[in-house]
């Protein structure tokens, strides 16, 4: 299953973004968002940046995904 994560910048490329979730870096795509910075959250998916979200989003996100994972067990 796929599902989108969000992550915080914490570098920029030419059209790309470097996005660190839980510890874990990984460059994404990020045409679609050029006005993204350094610190911003963002939500990715399938090695794309969507958009940028807010603090108060990412939180909430990250809390149901860890949630989730724990269930699965």
């Amino acid at each position: 299953m796929c599902m989108s994560r969000p992550g915080r910048v914490v570098a920029l490329r030419a059209g790309e973004a470097e996005v660190e979730m839980n510890d874990r870096r990984t460059w994404f795509n990020a045409l679609m968002t050029p006005d993204i910075e350094v610190g911003d959250w963002v939500l990715t998916h399938t090695g794309l940046v969507l958009s940028e979200i807010s603090d108060a989003d990412a939180a909430a996100a990250n809390a149901l995904f860890q949630e989730a994972m724990e269930s699965a067990g």
